[in-house]
């Protein structure tokens, strides 16, 4: 393996590979890439067995060939190299030669041979299902579900996003789930991606599906078995095993009917939530909010910090009530939307709070109430 490449293009492929590589793994060759110079340029892999990448760039390749080095180490060397212009090559059995200026680097690799299979799709399969996805689109579905997904691994159906298909009667969509017990999110919009049956996105897949909506160019293409899900966008290919098991019914949880509707000022309720939850701590994270005629009191207290208190306006006309809730959860739900109003959904004291977007029909939130 012989070639040449400069430094800002094989930066840029590194840096797609670093979120995918294992970094403490059982495994040593997952902290590596397989580096492949092929007539078209160079080829990089990346694997941790349950994401794969495969990223492609311009090289003027002179012998073509194959190497095992690690990850971190080879970003490292190539963004400290002092010239634009990067020669890399074999050097004994599996390691590789980079020169850059007067810099030189002999860097032990691994057989290429060991490098593990990459997980990968089966498009002509019958239950594949491929399609083109507007970025913008996908990328405003996972923002506005991905903060509720659970982050204990052991609850492996909730670590992740939940993908599937529905239809309004008029049109069909692509809804984006995630719950972690605690709270729910779903964001939904038109698409003609028809997905048999739902399908769990892992959190570190979802993670590494955003970097390429950010960072990549071009048609965002989509396939899917009952084993993988990948995606394809200019000569990026990132491919995600699929978490198996049931998601949760999670719409038996959202409630059929709410008769208590409060429009509220996004923004204040924000800040008065935020200043509440300084007089809280991590055993008792509670806010309690009080509602009565067209006013919103945000109130917590804490024996060893004092206690707070803000009104907020909002608009209803019900009776007084009051019930708690960790502010967390509510200021994530408000992060990810722009709207100047939101729509707060309760029934009792007891039930789960629905949070609505004043313009995006397509979104829900609902956060589980505590006491306080």
């Amino acid at each position: 393996m012989e070639l040449k490449i400069k430094k800002t293009d094989f930066l840029n492929l590194l840096r797609w590979s670093q979120g995918v590589v294992e970094r403490r793994g059982t495994m040593p060759i997952l902290s590596n890439l397989l580096l492949e110079a092929v007539s078209s340029g160079l080829r990089l892999s990346a694997t941790d067995l349950e994401i794969a990448l495969v990223v492609e760039g311009a090289a003027e390749v002179k012998q073509p060939g194959k190497a095992v080095v690690n990850a971190r180490s080879l970003f490292e060397i190539v963004k400290e190299a002092p010239e634009e212009m990067i020669r890399l090559g074999k050097k004994g059995d599996h390691g590789i030669e980079i020169v850059s200026g007067k810099s030189h680097f002999k860097v032990v690799g691994m057989n290429p041979e060991e490098f593990p299979t990459l997980p990968s799709v089966t498009p002509k399969n019958q239950t594949a299902n491929e399609t083109t996805l507007d970025p913008a689109d996908l990328e405003e579905m996972i923002e506005k579900a991905f903060y509720a997904a659970s982050s204990d691994e052991t609850r492996y159906t909730l670590n992740g996003l939940y993908f599937i298909s529905s239809s309004d009667g008029k049109k069909d969509l692509l809804r984006v789930v995630a719950t972690d017990g605690h709270r729910l999110a779903y964001s939904e919009k038109e698409t003609k991606w028809n997905l048999p049956k739902g399908i769990i996105i892992p959190r570190k897949g979802v993670a590494e599906i955003r970097s390429l909506i950010t960072n990549g160019e071009g048609d965002l293409k989509v396939a899917s078995d009952e084993r993988a899900i990948q995606f394809h966008r200019g000569k990026t290919t990132l491919t995600v095993r699929l978490v198996e098991g049931e998601f949760p019914n999670y719409e038996q949880v959202i409630p059929k009917k709410s008769d208590k509707i409060i429009s509220v000022d996004r923004g204040a309720l924000t800040g008065a939530l935020r200043r509440a939850s300084i007089m809280t701590s991590e055993q008792v994270r509670g806010v309690k909010l009080s509602f009565s005629s067209n006013r919103l009191e945000a109130s917590a207290s804490h024996p060893d910090l004092g206690e707070a208190s803000e009104e907020v306006t909002i608009d209803y006309k019900g009776a007084h009530f009051q019930v708690g809730f960790n502010p967390k959860y509510f200021l994530d739900v408000f992060g990810v939307l722009e709207d100047e109003k939101v729509i707060l959904e309760l029934k009792d004291e007891v039930s789960p709070c629905v949070i609505r977007s004043e313009f995006d029909r397509g979104f829900l939130a609902l956060v589980m109430p505590m006491r306080v």
